[in-house]
């Protein structure tokens, strides 16, 4: 992990006389975690109001220099010091970056939204083009879903409702808008009625083909509203009534589909509505489920500190505790702030002195929830001795960033009046793997892992040596940037005694013919194909069958031996083919496959494994040296589960 203070970013093109920043904040990051989202605050000495500005620039995590600002992209460097950029949310890696920025005229107040394609303005205002309507929408906040189709807005504005369904409740409603259709819906609207309650927008997620929107708000948007009994209580205290609540709905190429739904999050231990959810507080959709914060003790029944809790509301909507589990037990509780994509990992500030030790001053974790611990973020050797503020997280959970006026992080002198912005970066992370043989399963030795960084140019590698790593090998891989994950393994003397003979050049020649090779009946292997094209040329035919005779009998000029390695991640199988009943995609006319290694950004995302394959021995008929480790058919039935294809592509059974 790298630790670091952001300097403070130039502000000359964006201010009429001198400027003083005063607040650096993160705003997230790109998919690929190379560069953060970062807002400026500062006041402008030209400006006689004294007024607030904002601006807003792209960091690169690994160079650590600002690399461009959207406030000269939006309206050039001349005009950049005549608009204020107030939000941006981005989509896509830090090469091809979709943004979309909310937008105030200096000069006269208006607002409006521009959409960014890399270093491009491709709508100049977003709700005009999409609407074909001159209107003004005075946008309060919005989120954008990661495949930058759907963007989600919060407006008291009425001018985005339909005639037939005008906005009359005079509050803060959601609207989405559809950037793809240019479709837009008006989403806090419940059986066919608008509420009178404002609606506080938090969180957009898009899965598959569903989309989820995350709001707050003191409204009940349940039915039977005997749920929600706490949004009649008009006259109760500050946050009794307000409740986080996702809506849901299919979607398709076109527009939303099906019915929307509504689903209560915060509910008690009885199922009714728990309250006490504050709209100032985050809400975060992930894979595992829904982040929220409550100060109700009704929802976990070993809640007493009368704190605010973080919880997380699964898919399932069975509600766990994340300030108070069997091995976190945070006495003053915390404040939900961020969390990874897939849920693993949840961020929250807390004042408990189980992490803030004797500074009093509130900190930024990280909460591991599958391993029960916590880190403190908001520390470089020690804890921040000042307030902490704004902690975000990467999409991984590996990188994080925060805000914060303590004077102990740094060395470096203060950037800003009132809080400095700080990371910690993960450089890199640990891919652990296997590598084996695609018929008898047996882990190889002496084969060269690489990962090439495209980031900084570099390449690491590792030899596997089953003997010592028993099944993995491991190799670290920068976070940041594409890479490339390859395999490679030189021939020994016993790799090439036999292995290919006149049994593989019939086995390709039936093939080839449109026989099955197999005596056992088994349907043909991906592998077999791959092994069986060797002149590489995406066929199996008669020629390879003659190439592979020269190579078992040694002919002068044969086609030499060597090991290909296949990605495990490498889906061959199609369930849907075949009426439903599945079927290979690669066959002996299309012998397609990734021959030059696995190119992947995230490498949480990336199957490491590696299956191995001796072009030309069809029947897989290989023998791994004596002693040699193996996997069990029990790995390659998971495989199964996982949709990787039948277990009968590694030649491993019983098929259940």
């Amino acid at each position: 992990m790298a630790f670091f203070q952001l300097p403070a970013p130039d502000l000359s093109d964006l201010s009429l006389g001198g400027a003083d920043l005063h607040l650096l904040e993160c705003y997230g990051f790109t998919s690929d975690e190379r560069y953060m989202i970062v807002r400026g605050t500062f006041t402008d000495a030209g400006d006689s109001s004294s007024g607030l500005h904002y601006g807003f620039w792209l960091f690169d995590t690994q160079t650590k220099e600002y690399v461009s600002n959207f406030n000269s992209i939006i309206a050039g460097v001349d005009y950049a010091r005549e608009i204020d950029v107030v939000d941006v949310q981005v989509s896509g890696p830090s090469d091809d970056l979709f943004a979309v920025a909310l937008v105030e005229d200096k000069g006269t107040g208006d607002s409006y939204l521009v959409s960014i394609q890399g270093d491009q303005v491709t709508s100049s205002n977003v709700i005009q083009e999409m609407s074909g309507r001159e209107i003004d929408v005075k946008v309060e906040t919005m989120s954008l879903s990661a495949d930058a189709r759907f963007l989600a807005i919060q407006t008291s504005s009425t001018q985005l409702a339909p005639d037939l369904a005008p906005d009359t409740n005079d509050s803060s409603d959601i609207y989405l808008l559809d950037l793809v259709s240019s479709n837009i819906d008006r989403v806090s609207y419940v059986g066919g009625s608008e509420v009178t309650d404002p609606v506080y927008l938090k969180d957009i997620r898009a899965d598959g083909n569903t989309l989820e929107i995350a709001f707050v708000t003191d409204a009940a948007f349940v039915s039977p509203s005997k749920f929600d009994i706490n949004s009649s209580e008009v006259n109760s205290e500050a946050n009794r009534r307000s409740d986080a609540y996702v809506w849901s709905s299919s979607f398709d190429a076109n527009r939303l589909s099906g019915n929307a739904t509504f689903n209560l999050i915060s509910i008690d231990q009885d199922g009714y509505a728990s309250g006490y959810v504050d709209k100032d507080n985050e809400v975060q959709i992930t894979e595992r489920g829904t982040f929220f914060t409550s100060s109700s003790s009704l929802i976990n029944a070993e809640d007493v500190n009368s704190a605010n809790d973080v919880f997380l509301s699964s898919n399932d909507g069975v509600i766990t505790s994340v300030t108070l589990t069997d091995t976190i037990n945070l006495s003053l509780g915390g404040q939900f702030v961020s969390a990874s994509d897939d849920g693993r990992y949840a961020s929250l500030l807390s004042y408990s002195s189980e992490v803030s030790g004797n500074t009093g001053a509130q900190q930024l974790i990280t909460i591991d929830q599958d391993a029960g611990v916590l880190e403190p973020v908001s520390e470089n050797g020690e804890l921040a001795n000042g307030w902490v503020i704004n902690g975000v997280l990467s999409g991984s959970g590996l990188s994080a960033a925060f805000t914060s006026n303590a004077d102990n992080l740094s060395l470096l002198d203060p950037q800003t009046s009132s809080g400095d912005l700080y990371a910690d970066i993960a450089d890199a992370v640990i891919l652990s793997g296997v590598v084996y043989h695609w018929a008898n399963h047996a882990l190889i030795g002496d084969v060269e892992l690489s990962v090439e960084n495209t980031l900084n140019d570099t390449l690491d590698s590792v030899v596997t040596n089953p003997d010592v790593d028993f099944d993995q090998y491991s190799l670290p891989a920068l976070y940041a940037g594409d890479k490339t994950l390859a395999a490679s393994k030189e021939l020994t003397d016993a790799d090439q005694n036999f292995v290919v003979n006149t049994f593989d050049a019939l086995s390709a020649l039936r093939i080839a013919v449109g026989l099955n090779p197999n005596a056992d009946g088994a349907a043909v292997s991906p592998y077999q194909f791959i092994a069986a094209d060797v002149n590489q040329d995406g066929l199996v035919n008669t020629f390879d069958a003659l190439q592979i005779l020269q190579m078992a009998v040694g002919l002068p000029g044969a086609i030499p031996q060597e090991w290909l390695f296949v990605s495990e991640g490498q889906d061959f199988w199609d369930e849907a083919a075949n009426d439903g009943q599945g079927t290979f995609t690669i066959d002996k006319n299309n012998v397609d496959w990734e021959a030059e290694g696995v190119l992947f950004a995230d490498p949480q995302d990336v199957n490491p494994n590696f299956v191995a394959v001796m072009l030309g021995d069809v029947d897989g008929s290989w023998s791994a040296p004596e002693g040699a480790l193996s996997l069990s058919n029990d790995y390659f039935l998971e495989l199964q589960e996982k949709g990787l294809g039948p277990a009968e592509q590694w030649f491993a059974f019983p098929i259940p």
